[in-house]
């Protein structure tokens, strides 16, 4: 994305495309998306338009960025228990927040570099406070990327599923359906000797 500027009527230039950029991921796929849709939609003009992005990709990336940005500040700002994760954080924060952009983003192509960003930044908070779980033993019996991958991919395929489903169930019973499902197998092995 090219530089942002801070001042009011480029930020108003930054909601109206992406906006209007996340209506029509709605409406049909992301290739069918062309750069005059998103003017159309948005109601600015092409120059407004390239003088904030490079293509319809840069405000793909653009939009991205923003939702991982939001999801790691929420992990990393989530209060210290000991656990492995700040799940029920992130349901909150799903469920909290206008998730027309986050559920246009999970369709299709454009929810691949999505989902990609988000298991990397879960993976990145989950493996530490793994080791920091199990610090007194010498090594864990399946190693801890292993455990990361796993336990990253499990909760963004339960979201994922959530969000499309229009989020039939409160943030804290998703908290224990997940805790449930995918954290019994973890605590065994974080407890072998």
């Amino acid at each position: 994305m090219k530089q942002q500027k801070a001042d009011r009527r480029s930020q108003r230039t930054y909601h109206l495309v992406s906006s209007a950029f996340a209506e029509l991921l709605v409406e049909k796929p992301y290739d069918e998306i062309l750069v005059q849709d998103i003017l159309d939609r948005a109601d600015i003009g092409r120059t407004t338009f390239y003088a904030h992005y490079f293509d319809k990709e840069d405000v793909l990336d653009s939009m991205i960025e923003q939702q991982l940005s939001m999801f790691t500040h929420q992990i990393a700002h989530a209060p210290a228990r000991q656990r492995v994760m700040p799940s029920l954080e992130l349901f909150e924060h799903i469920y909290q927040s206008p998730h027309q952009h986050l559920r246009a983003l999970m369709r299709g192509r454009a929810g691949e570099s999505l989902w990609e960003a988000l298991q990397t930044a879960l993976c990145r908070a989950i493996e530490p406070a793994l080791s920091t779980l199990c610090a007194e033993r010498r090594s864990p019996p399946i190693p801890l990327p292993v455990v990361s991958q796993y336990l990253a991919g499990t909760f963004l395929t339960l979201l994922k599923w959530w969000v499309e489903a229009s989020m039939p169930y409160p943030p804290e019973q998703m908290e224990s359906i997940f805790q449930q499902l995918a954290l019994p197998g973890v605590w065994a092995m974080l407890k072998e000797k």
